[in-house]
């Protein structure tokens, strides 16, 4: 979870900025209206950091850092990845459906999802000492990763289709992308609008991410369980999509969402449509003293798809639905709101009540509660079912 309040900080070479850089002028080779010389600050180790919607700065690392010390969510937009498709036509928009209409296909699902399954992958993926994307046990959590994703194989071979890849960054710490298809739908491709459910794979101590521990098991490992277990169990039953359903594991989201801008921009780039983009970042804990609760969040997201992720969990979750709000670039369906998708995140607790072990060493499976990651894990079943199955109506 890149946590975030909606403070803008504006900090050029480590000196105060009296003067604010709007978004549209952030191209690298545009800073002649900074006060200070032009010069090539990202070869320096600098990065351009966007704090808003509307405002960026150039920053070092420990400025960087600073702002995750300070819970202000951030996107890095140094290689402008999603900036530089600002020409191209927005995406086309699918309007998702006006109720749930499939309970009879996704109820039977439910009773699949395996706790003692989920904790002993999380347990597991866990013990890496860190998976911050710039280590090499980072690299070697998602290689791990990326093998108990290639062991689960689907049950009706000959109706459904996996594709399962690698997104490689410029970072020792790829991406992961496994698309589930309908294979008597041949030739539709990319053009066939895809339901994708993300979470991210790395962690990262606060204090120090390079070689701090970050068992990152809420944050967000239990993500990361939820969308995997949730990919197992529909592998396993036999079901058939309609629209193509994608599960994505985002690299370097707790260093300004990196990995899913990228993957984000390229979609946008190749004219790929999605149907719809849910995020599940931090699924597992629950406040001593409460009742579990599932928290829709209702800022910088699709206001009508946020409708449909309500009414999913409100069927399916089995535990009370309330709204929420995590303020700027607080995970990756941020990317995809960006890029012109239609995107929606669902949180474990109301945001002022979440996990205080995150970005620590305390981040592990025995502050988490896998009935409560299960709880999301039925709510994602619901989601890539109902949306996979709705009648394409273009808004």
């Amino acid at each position: 979870m890149h946590l975030s309040c909606l403070v803008s900080v504006l900090l050029v070479c480590g000196v105060a900025q009296a003067a604010v850089i709007p978004l549209q002028k952030l191209l690298i080779q545009q800073i002649d209206n900074l006060s200070t010389p032009k010069m090539d600050l990202a070869a320096q180790g600098f990065r351009l950091i966007s704090t808003s919607q509307d405002n960026a700065a150039w920053m070092s690392e420990e400025q960087i850092l600073g702002l995750r010390r300070k819970e202000i969510g951030f996107m890095d937009v140094t290689d402008q990845d999603l900036e530089k498709l600002r020409t191209l036509a927005l995406p086309k928009r699918f309007a998702p459906p006006a109720k749930v209409s499939h309970k009879a296909i996704v109820t039977p699902l439910l009773a699949n999802i395996s706790i003692p399954h989920m904790t002993e992958f999380l347990s597991h993926f866990s013990t890496f000492k860190t998976r911050y994307y710039q280590t090499a046990t980072g690299a070697q959590s998602v290689e791990w990763l990326y093998q108990q994703i290639a062991a689960i194989q689907p049950v009706n071979g000959d109706k459904v289709a996996v594709k399962l890849s690698k997104f490689y960054h410029d970072w020792g710490q790829f991406s992961i992308i496994a698309r589930v298809e309908n294979v008597e739908n041949p030739g539709r491709g990319s053009a066939e609008p895809a339901v994708v459910i993300g979470a991210h794979i790395d962690s990262a101590n606060g204090a120090n991410p390079y070689f701090g521990r970050s068992p990152g098991a809420d944050d967000d490992g239990s993500g990361t369980t939820t969308i995997l277990e949730a990919y197992r169990v529909l592998l396993g039953s036999g079901f058939t999509p309609s629209r193509p359903i994608e599960f994505h594991w985002y690299s370097a989201e707790e260093a300004g969402l990196l990995g899913s801008q990228k993957v984000a921009a390229q979609y946008k780039s190749e004219g790929r449509q999605i149907a719809g983009m849910y995020q599940c970042d931090m699924t597992g804990y629950v406040p001593k003293g409460r009742d579990p609760i599932v928290a829709i969040v209702t800022d910088f997201v699709d206001p009508d798809l946020t409708d449909f992720l309500r009414k999913v969990a409100g069927a399916y979750s089995s535990v009370k639905v309330v709204d929420t709000q995590c303020g700027y670039a607080c995970s990756d369906h941020a990317s995809w709101t960006k890029a012109g998708y239609a995107s929606t995140f669902g949180f474990e607790t109301e945001f002022k009540d979440h996990s205080p072990f995150i970005h620590t060493s305390e981040d592990t499976v025995e502050n988490l509660d896998f009935h409560h990651i299960a709880h999301f894990t039925r709510v994602a079943l619901g989601f890539a079912v109902e949306l996979s199955l709705a009648r394409e109506e273009e808004l």
